[in-house]
C-alpha cells in the first residue's frame, strides 16, 4: 500500500508538468505559423513563456524532491528490512534464553536448595544407620570384650588363688556348736576392742533352732554354747558363748564368746549395696560343719532371691550342704563377703527323708541387718552412722 501511495504521488507532479510542455509546444507552433503581430502582443507573449519557463522549472524541482524522497523511501525501507533482521534476531535470542531458563529451572531442581534438602536427608539416614549399625558392632564388641575380660579374670584367679587368703576369709570365720545330741554351724564376726581395755568382744551369727537343740530345755537360754573356733595352723580352741538375742520366726540368733581375747578371722560382712544386687546365678560358696566334721566349702550358685516358705523370705543355693551346715555362712565367691546365714534344707519323703542336698535355703543378710537394728544391735552392720548405733544401742 505505501508503494502505491507512492507511486501516485510521483505520478501526480509528472503529469502536470506534461500538460505544461504540450501547452507550449502547442503555443509555439501557433506563433510559428501567426502572421508577425504587434509589440505589445509579443511582450504578452514573452511574459507567458517566462511564466511557463517558471512553472517549467519548477516542475524540475518537483521532480527532483520527488527523486529525493523515492531514495530516502528506499532507505527506510532498507532499514525497515534490517530492523526485522534485528527483531528476528532478538526473537530468536528471546527463544534461546527462556530455552536456558527453563533449562535451568530443571538443573534447579537437581540441585537446588530443595533437591539439596533431599540429598542432605538421605545422607543424614544413610549416616544414622551406619551410625547405629557401627553402634551395635561397638556394643557387641564391648560385650565381647567384657565377657572375655571376666573369663580372664575368672582364669586369673583360679591360677592364681589364694588358699590362705580363702581360708581366712571363709573357713576361719566358721564355728562348730556341738550339744549333746546335735551339731551345728556358727559364723564369728570380726572381733572388737573394747575402749579403754586391751580387751575384745566377739559375737556369732548362726541359726535359732541350732541353739534352740543345743538348749537343756526350750526355757534355758542362758545354757553356755560350746563354740570351737578353728586356727590356720590346725589347732582348735574351745570357747563358749552366750545367747544374747534370738528371733524364732526369722530362724537367726546372735551369741557373744565368753571370752575377751580377739579371734584369728572374722566374717566380712557384704554392704547393703551390695547384698541388693544380688542375682540368680550369683556364685558363691557354702561353709558349715555337715554331721560334726570340721568346715568344709563347697560350691554352687544362688538358685532364687524369691523363695517363700511358710511367709517367710530365703535365698535358695545349689551348693551342695547337709545336717549340720544350719547356721554357717553363705559367701560371696568372689569378694568373701558372708551374703547369709544358711537356714534349712529340703527333704523329700515322710517315713525316711532323703535329704536333698542341692536344694538349701538361706536367711539373706539384708533381713538379719533389719532385726539386728531392732534388737539393739546396729552397729553391727558395715557402715552403719554412729546416729543409727547410738539410737539403737537405747532402744
Amino acid at each position: 500500500m505505501r508503494n502505491v501511495l507512492l507511486s501516485l504521488c510521483l505520478a501526480v507532479p509528472l503529469v502536470g508538468v506534461g500538460v505544461v510542455v504540450g501547452d507550449l509546444r502547442g503555443r509555439l507552433a501557433q506563433l510559428e505559423c501567426a502572421p508577425r503581430a504587434d509589440p505589445a502582443m509579443v511582450s504578452a507573449i514573452d511574459r507567458e513563456l517566462e511564466q511557463l519557463s517558471r512553472q517549467v522549472d519548477a516542475s524540475i524541482l518537483a521532480i527532483g524532491s520527488l527523486s529525493r524522497e523515492q531514495g530516502k523511501t528506499i532507505e527506510l525501507d532498507q532499514r525497515l528490512s534490517d530492523l526485522k533482521c534485528e527483531l528476528e534476531d532478538a526473537s530468536r535470542d528471546i527463544d534461546a534464553q527462556r530455552a536456558r531458563i527453563a533449562q535451568w529451572d530443571s538443573i534447579q531442581d537437581q540441585i537446588g536448595p530443595k533437591a539439596v534438602d533431599a540429598r542432605f536427608a538421605q545422607l543424614r539416614t544413610r549416616v544414622e544407620d551406619r551410625w547405629k549399625a557401627l553402634d551395635e558392632l561397638a556394643n557387641r564388641a564391648l560385650g565381647s570384650a567384657e565377657s572375655a575380660h571376666e573369663s580372664v579374670e575368672e582364669l586369673s584367679r583360679n591360677v592364681r588363688r589364694d588358699p590362705q587368703g580363702m581360708w581366712h576369709d571363709l573357713l576361719g570365720p566358721t564355728v562348730q556348736l556341738m550339744g549333746e545330741e546335735t551339731v551345728g554351724t556358727g559364723v564369728l564376726l570380726a572381733s572388737e576392742p573394747v575402749a579403754g581395755t586391751e580387751e575384745f568382744v566377739t559375737y556369732v551369727l548362726t541359726a535359732w533352732h541350732v541353739i534352740r537343740d543345743i538348749q537343756s530345755t526350750p526355757q534355758s537360754t542362758s545354757t553356755p554354747v560350746p563354740v570351737t573356733i578353728y586356727s590356720s595352723d590346725g589347732s582348735l580352741r574351745s570357747e563358749t558363748a552366750q545367747l544374747i538375742r534370738y528371733d524364732a520366726t526369722l530362724d537367726v540368733a546372735l551369741l557373744k564368746l565368753n571370752s575377751t581375747r580377739a579371734v584369728e578371722s572374722g566374717a566380712k560382712l557384704a554392704p547393703r549395696e551390695h547384698l541388693g544386687d544380688v542375682r540368680i546365678f550369683e556364685r558363691i560358696y557354702a561353709v558349715g560343719c555337715p554331721l560334726g566334721n570340721d568346715p568344709i566349702p563347697t560350691f554352687g550358685e544362688i538358685a532364687d532371691t524369691h523363695h517363700q516358705v511358710d511367709g517367710q523370705h530365703y535365698w535358695m543355693i545349689s551348693a551342695p550342704t547337709y545336717i549340720g551346715n544350719s547356721g554357717g555362712g553363705i559367701f560371696d565367691a568372689d569378694t568373701h563377703e558372708l551374703l547369709g546365714i544358711f537356714t534349712k534344707i529340703y527333704t523329700h519323703g515322710t517315713l525316711r527323708p532323703t535329704v536333698v542336698p542341692h536344694m538349701g535355703l538361706a536367711t539373706p543378710l539384708p533381713a538379719i541387718y533389719d532385726w539386728l537394728e531392732d534388737v539393739g544391735y546396729a552397729s553391727l552392720e558395715p557402715g552403719a552412722d554412729s546416729t543409727a548405733k547410738t539410737a539403737s544401742a537405747h532402744r
